[in-house]
């Protein structure tokens, strides 16, 4: 308000500017700055590219990766990063996210409010252990220690090392391998994969037993190699699991009786 400490006239702060307005003399617009996407009077650009252009022939794996790092990808790049999103589009109805979702929406919500349930989900230990597997892999690169070296250390101080371990996958993540082939299958490389590959071995060698390479590890290393900031790993589990979401709160709502409850035989009272 005028008077007020720091006040002083419209467009005189960096994000705000004066705007015309028919039925004021004078308004005060909010300012907005993003080198992602704009709108133009006939197309919409994306990192100073067209999107009619993507539309005409990209695809959406292309696009999503486009607009999330701002460069287009290789040939290679693209098909492993179409592999990497189908990969994780779903793991079951028995996963945290896709029960909530389920959850949510059996009690009368609307689907975008189950969705946004089942993405809350996605935590450390559920699809965000991306983000964490590619601050690590970035950390023993940066630490110039080898796979074992960082492993021993590791295990010393009691560090967790994200992107190891399964509850089903014991062997070998059937995930992981596959995507391991589809980058062969295309000639790409990644040292970051051959990185985690080396710490599963020095893990084993460790302790003794064996903690596979999961796929939330296998994509971490991907995307590092892939140029993204460890900042979108969780937003791009968040991309490929969010259409099974959808389908598993639609199917809820389609086939199941409203209100799910857990049965009181499969809770077990161990309370005074």
């Amino acid at each position: 308000m005028p008077g007020a400490p720091g006040y002083t006239k419209a467009g005189s702060f960096p994000h705000q500017r004066e705007g015309k307005n028919p039925r004021r003399k004078k308004v005060i617009c909010m300012e907005f700055k993003t080198a992602i996407s704009k709108m133009t009077d006939d197309d919409l650009i994306i990192h100073g590219k067209k999107h009619s252009e993507m539309v005409d022939s990209w695809g959406f794996p292309k696009t999503i990766f486009f607009l999330l790092s701002g460069k287009e990808p290789s040939e290679a790049e693209a098909a492993v990063f179409d592999a990497m999103l189908t990969t994780v589009i779903d793991h079951g109805m028995g996963v945290a996210s896709a029960l909530t979702s389920r959850f949510v929406m059996s009690t009368g919500n609307p689907l975008n409010a189950a969705v946004a349930g089942g993405v809350l989900c996605l935590g450390d230990y559920h699809g965000g252990s991306i983000e964490k597997a590619m601050k690590l892999y970035a950390e023993v690169k940066e630490s110039g220690k080898t796979a074992a070296e960082f492993v021993k250390d590791a295990f010393a101080n009691k560090k967790l090392l994200f992107g190891f371990g399964h509850k089903v996958y014991k062997d070998k993540d059937p995930r992981t391998s596959h995507l391991a082939e589809i980058c062969k299958k295309n000639s790409y490389t990644s040292k970051y994969l051959t990185l985690a590959l080396d710490m599963e071995k020095a893990i084993e060698a460790e302790k003794g037993k064996r903690l596979v390479l999961n796929v939330d590890g296998a994509i971490a290393a991907l995307l590092l190699e892939m140029g993204f900031d460890p900042a979108m790993g969780k937003g791009f589990f968040i991309i490929g699991r969010t259409p099974s979401l959808v389908a598993q709160a639609v199917e809820e709502k389609a086939r199941e009786k409203p209100v799910r409850r857990v049965s009181e035989d499969d809770i077990v009272y161990d309370g005074k």
